[in-house]
Parts: structure tokens; C-alpha cells; sequence
């Protein structure tokens, strides 16, 4: 993503041919000749530019004594290599100033700490194992899907989410609070991973699909924590989901169950006269800016696909790298390094939706963006969505969810098997608040209550 006021950063051009210079004589001759390096404008410094080539850059540490090297005359080249000054490998690295410099990894950090983590065999294994069981049974699920998704889609568009048994109660979330605000989930699509979140699903009028031989191997529980080995496993549900629907040819919103519509986002992405209409991908903006997930800090949790053949491959090399997420327990990062090769492998037009603006906002802006969130909570904002990110479990979601009036679940339907009319039983027609933390954002004061951290004064 951008970052504000980039419109008033110097770029620095380089050409290498004449013929390549601005229009602008002047400018032309300026650039060309010894003296001060002229300013102007991008349509001019651009005027005579057949192809360019783009770097973002910025330092990502303070102490990092950082170069440039633009070396002419080669073989053309797509990617930047990174060279640091290394000792030890992998989680051991570190700098040291007397090293020679050598060729690093991308998820290097700038403390020498390398976060890609390589798939040992018994990831490889249960990666394998999945693949086979995929492979296996494509076609008849295919078929299955295919009939589905051919009755719900609504301008070719999908809505997809992915569940277990753990996270039940915050797709229960989400459907009541939409269903009270008068959101047509029609075109929604639920792939459950254990029987309980299907009955669930279905009970509450939305349509699923769930492939169980494909799903047996992702836990029925809530993650502990983000990142640990069950986050792991029910990440890989959310690339089988959203490739499968890819591979058939529709357009998605993929979402994730901790979210709550304030206008349907849907009419955002399908806006034709919108300025980044052209785009192939949309992505909220995580809000992180760790050096693992640049360049695009996409969350993970909410994005927008226009099916094409660059989505398409997107999806299905992200597929084939399941052994990397289990590694590396992390969906997004992965997913970040897909998107930047693809965007130079096939010139996907990737949109990361700035933390900067309003639309979007998630977890960032809930932990660390309090004027912000005063002004959400008392409705000077106007926001499609609010994606409860950034949390470490379940429990802690919940807690957030119901001080800032965003909980629509009756208690007696939590974390227990309901049958009948769902909807009629579990769904509060108006948000249900409770005070949890006094130090975290809430639509009332919560000064009574303890706070979440240690010495946390009042949010209000």
C-alpha cells in the first residue's frame, strides 16, 4: 500500500537511452548534462518511456546502513536480490558488520533473522496426503461445487467463507448481524470442515459444501493462538476453498467469520466508474508493516477476486504451497510472496485498501488507533465492513466483538449444538453489549471493568 502524502516523495529516474529522455528539452538536457538533477513531473519524466521498471524502497531498520545497486549492461532481471552483511542461518542469523556481504532471502529481517521456515517431512507428508486426496476426488467434487455455485451466484460473484466447529459461533456473528441489518446473503457459501459447522450453516439458510474426505485432516477446534499448528491446518481450508471456486470461474469475496457488514461490500468491488476498478485483486490492508509481509501487507482474511487466468494461477500455485504454510504457520505471509511474483510472473494487478481510509477498517485500528476508533464507535465513521483481526484468540474476539456492540448471539446458543429454526432462536435483533476491558475501544464507557492490560487506563 501506498503511504499517505507519497504523492509529494521525490522520485529518482534513470534512462538508459537518449531517446528515452522527457519531451521537455530543458529537462531532457538537464538530465543528460552535469549539474543539478532538474525536477518535473511524472507525465513528463515519463513522456518518452516505452516499459519501466519500479522499485518501492525504504529502510526497514533505523540502524540499517542500507545501499542501492543498479548495475547496467545485464541480463534483464525481474526481482531485487538482497545483500546483507550475515552471520549464521535461519532463526541464528544476525548481522555482523565484519561479514562479508552475501545473498539473503526476501522474509530476512533487517536483525538478520530469516522467517521463511522450510517444510520438514512430516509436512511435506500430510501436504502430500492432501494433494493426493484432492487430486483424487477433483473431479466428482468439481461437479458437486459446480451445480451449487451455478444456483447462488449472483452476477457470477460468491461470498466464501470457510468454518470449524471452534469458530461456529462467529459465522453464527455474522449471519445474525446481517440478517438484522437486512444484508441478502444469497450468493453466500459456507465450506464447513466438520459436520457440526454444516448443520449449523444450513440451519441458518446458507448454502455450503462440504467435501468431508477433503476436510478430515483440519482440526474441529479453535486455534489456541494465532500462528500455532491448528492455525496452520485451518488456513490450508481457506486455500482449498477459495482455489476451488477460482478453478470454476466465478468472481469471490473471501471472508473470514469475524466480520461484520455495515454496507455490503460487494457494491465497492462492483462499482464500473471507481477509479481502481481495473484491478484483479482487492485486499484489506493488514495494518503490519513487518518485513515479512511487504510489499503489500494484504490481510488475509478479506479480499475480492475478479476470476481471470492471473487469479486463476494465483490460486493454484498458493494450492501447491501448503508445505510453506504449515511451515511457516502463517496464510498471509505466504500469500504476500505469492501475490509480488505474480504481479511481476503475470502482471497481476494487485490493490491493497490503504488503513489510511475508512472503508475497511480491522484490527490495526482497533489496538492501535484509538481517535479513530472513538469516532467509529460513536458513528462519525461510515464503514463497509469491520474485521476483528489482530486478535489472539477466540475468546479475546468474542470479548472485543460484544463491547463494541457488534455481538448478536444469545448466550444460550454459544458453544452448543442447536437445532430447529437457528435464526428465530439464536439471533439478537439488536446488538447485545457487554463491558469487558476498560482499556479497549467500546461503543459506552467500561471504566468499571478490569482492564486487558496490565496498568490499561480507560479507552473513554
Amino acid at each position: 500500500p501506498i503511504n499517505p502524502n507519497a504523492d509529494k516523495e521525490d522520485v529518482l529516474m534513470l534512462y538508459d537511452e537518449r531517446s528515452s529522455l522527457p519531451s521537455d528539452r530543458q529537462v531532457a538536457h538537464d538530465a543528460e548534462y552535469e549539474g543539478d538533477i532538474p525536477h518535473t513531473d511524472a507525465v513528463s519524466a515519463t513522456s518518452n518511456c516505452d516499459a519501466m521498471n519500479v522499485v518501492f524502497m525504504n529502510n526497514p531498520g533505523s540502524k540499517l546502513r542500507q545501499c542501492v545497486a543498479v548495475v547496467g549492461g545485464q541480463y534483464q532481471g525481474y526481482h531485487i536480490q538482497r545483500w546483507m552483511r550475515l552471520v549464521g542461518e535461519g532463526p541464528k542469523g544476525k548481522i555482523d558488520t565484519n561479514a562479508p556481504l552475501r545473498v539473503t532471502g526476501r522474509m530476512t529481517k533487517s536483525s538478520g533473522y530469516d522467517e521463511l521456515m522450510y517444510p520438514k517431512s512430516n509436512l511435506l507428508s500430510m501436504h502430500r496426503e492432501i494433494m493426493l486426496t484432492y487430486l483424487t476426488n477433483l473431479d466428482e467434487i468439481r461437479k458437486e461445487l459446480g451445480s451449487i455455485l451455478k444456483k447462488i451466484a449472483i452476477d457470477n460473484t460468491v461470498i466464501v467463507s470457510t468454518v470449524n466447529q471452534g469458530q461456529s459461533e462467529l459465522l453464527m456473528n455474522f449471519v445474525c448481524s446481517s440478517r438484522s441489518r437486512g444484508f441478502d446473503l444469497q450468493n453466500f457459501i459456507v465450506f464447513p470442515t466438520d459436520e457440526f459447522s454444516k448443520e449449523l450453516a444450513e440451519g441458518m439458510d446458507i448454502a455450503t459444501y462440504y467435501a468431508e474426505k477433503l476436510m478430515a485432516s483440519i482440526p474441529n477446534q479453535e486455534a489456541a493462538r494465532y500462528g500455532d499448528q491448528t492455525f496452520g491446518l485451518i488456513m490450508m481450508a481457506k486455500v482449498i476453498c477459495v482455489q476451488l471456486v477460482s478453478e470454476l470461474g466465478y468472481d469471490m469475496l473471501f471472508q473470514d467469520v469475524d466480520i461484520l457488514w455495515y454496507k455490503n461490500p460487494l457494491s465497492y468491488f462492483h462499482d464500473k466508474t471507481s477509479a481502481i476498478a481495473n484491478f484483479d485483486v482487492y485486499f484489506q490492508d493488514d495494518g503490519s508493516r513487518q518485513e515479512r509481509y511487504a510489499p503489500y501487507s494484504a490481510n488475509s482474511g478479506f479480499y475480492y477476486v475478479r476470476n481471470n487466468e492471473r487469479s486463476k494461477l494465483l490460486f493454484r500455485t498458493m494450492l501447491y504451497s501448503g508445505d510453506l504454510i504449515f511451515a511457516c504457520r502463517s496464510h498471509q505471509q505466504i500469500l504476500i510472496a505469492l501475490l509480488a511474483e505474480a504481479n511481476s510472473l503475470t502482471g497481476l494487478k494487485v490493490k491493497v485498501l490503504n488503513r489510511d481510509e475508512n472503508e475497511f477498517p480491522g484490527g490495526y485500528h482497533y489496538h492501535m488507533k484509538k481517535n479513530f476508533m472513538k469516532e467509529f464507535a460513536t458513528g462519525k465513521i461510515d464503514p463497509y465492513i469491520f474485521h476483528m483481526s489482530w486478535t489472539l484468540n477466540k475468546d479475546d474476539k468474542l470479548k472485543f466483538l460484544r463491547q463494541m456492540g457488534m455481538w448478536y448471539v444469545n448466550e444460550d446458543c454459544i458453544g452448543k449444538e442447536v437445532g430447529g429454526d437457528i435464526i428465530s432462536t439464536c439471533c439478537s435483533v439488536e446488538p447485545l453489549f457487554t463491558c469487558q476491558y476498560r482499556d479497549k475501544p467500546s461503543i459506552k464507557s467500561c471504566a468499571d471493568s478490569p482492564p486487558k492490560d496490565k496498568g490499561g487506563l480507560s479507552f473513554w
